[in-house]
Parts: structure tokens; C-alpha cells; sequence
């Protein structure tokens, strides 16, 4: 069992007792903090690094795959309500196809990419906007990757994050979500109200589902 939580370090974290129906997620766990209300897996039930690159290989995202890039053009409208005066942006997380980022520049805006494993040359410099979608639940050591994604916004900028939340879900066991065996850390709005009041940044927009804007300073 963990001592701690891996985002707020609160030494109360609980598991979650439940028959796992998913068989191919073996003997994967899961511990739930009172404190910041984060869900995450174990780092003993962990992909190794080359299981967790050989699955994201698997996937298939281009531009044209039209349910997929309708969900980068929410962003982007979101993006032009919530976010003004947005000069550069950031693609965090693009994984092996950034759509995202050629939609951005189609858009007029000038999007750089960084991916650990796929486009690894870490940014030099700071945005007015990081954009990361469906990256937040892969976070191995989710305080430090928060604190690099942070340190990568100009103070006045912008986080938006896609990640679903699991506030809406009844029944954790039976979510789909977690299914996934390199989705490892789950967030609720409790969770990123404690992330929102720990780094000083406003949250500004969510939809309560999977989508998240914040405000740095």
C-alpha cells in the first residue's frame, strides 16, 4: 500500500476494495486520497515504459478521423472564449500524430509540440498556452510532471487539460476509463481545486466532464 498520495502527499490514502472485471488489468489497485480526491494506481501496477509505448504505437489518431478532430475544434472554440491574447501555444503530451497542433496552426495560432517519447526535445522556453488532451491520466510521478507542465506557462497564461473526471461517475468499477491499463491517475473538480489553491492558478471553465481551463497567477 502507498504511505502517501502521489499529488498532495496526504498520508491517509485508502483502496478502493472492489472485484476487478476488467481480468486484463490483473492484479492492477487503486488508492483514493481524502485530502485532494485524486485515484491513482500503484507504481507496483505499472506498464513497464516499453508495454506503455508499444500500446500508445497502437494508436491511430489522424486528421482525418472526424470524431477526433471535432473534439480538438471544442478546445479550439473554447480556447477563443476563455483564453485572449494567446500568441504562442504549447501541444503537451502530443503523443506520435499532433493533430491538435497542425488544427491550431490552421487556426492562426503557433503551436510548438513536446512529447516524452515521441517529439522528446523538452521546450526552451515558456507559453501563453499549454494544451494538454488525454495525458494528464498517464502522470507516473503526477506532482512533478504537474509542476513541469506549470513552469511551462508565462504568468497571465493559460492550462487547458482534457482528462476525464470521475465526479459524475456512481460506480468507479464499472467505468470504462480506468480500463485503459496506461490510465493510472484519475481527477475530480475537488482535485484540481486543490491544485488551483497549492499553485496560485484560477480555474476559469470546465464542462464537469473532461475538460478544464485554468489560469496561471
Amino acid at each position: 500500500m502507498p504511505n502517501n498520495c502521489i499529488l498532495c502527499n496526504n498520508s491517509s490514502v485508502f483502496p478502493l476494495e472492489f472485484i476487478k472485471k476488467y481480468k486484463k488489468l490483473g492484479n492492477r489497485s487503486y488508492f483514493r486520497c481524502p485530502e485532494c480526491d485524486l485515484i491513482f494506481v500503484p507504481k507496483e501496477c505499472h506498464l513497464s515504459h516499453t508495454e506503455e509505448e508499444a500500446r500508445y504505437n497502437l494508436h491511430h489518431n489522424t486528421i482525418s478521423n472526424e470524431g477526433y478532430v471535432n473534439n480538438f475544434n471544442e478546445i479550439i472554440s473554447l480556447v477563443r472564449q476563455y483564453c485572449p491574447d494567446i500568441n504562442s501555444v504549447l501541444d503537451y503530451g502530443c503523443g506520435p500524430g499532433p493533430v491538435l497542433a497542425e488544427l491550431l496552426k490552421r487556426n492562426g495560432f503557433e503551436c510548438d509540440v513536446y512529447d516524452p517519447i515521441f517529439f522528446p526535445d523538452f521546450p526552451a522556453h515558456s507559453y501563453d498556452l499549454v494544451i494538454s488532451t488525454e495525458v494528464f491520466e498517464h502522470f507516473r510521478d503526477v506532482r512533478t510532471e504537474l509542476e513541469t507542465v506549470i513552469s511551462l506557462i508565462r504568468p497571465g497564461g493559460f492550462l487547458v487539460i482534457m482528462t476525464m473526471l470521475h465526479d459524475p461517475i456512481s460506480n468507479f468499477e464499472e467505468w470504462w476509463y480506468h480500463s485503459d491499463p496506461t490510465h493510472i491517475c484519475f481527477f475530480s473538480l475537488k482535485t484540481f481545486e486543490w491544485i488551483s489553491g497549492k499553485y496560485g492558478i484560477k480555474i476559469i471553465y470546465t464542462n464537469l466532464k473532461n475538460i478544464i481551463i485554468l489560469k496561471l497567477g
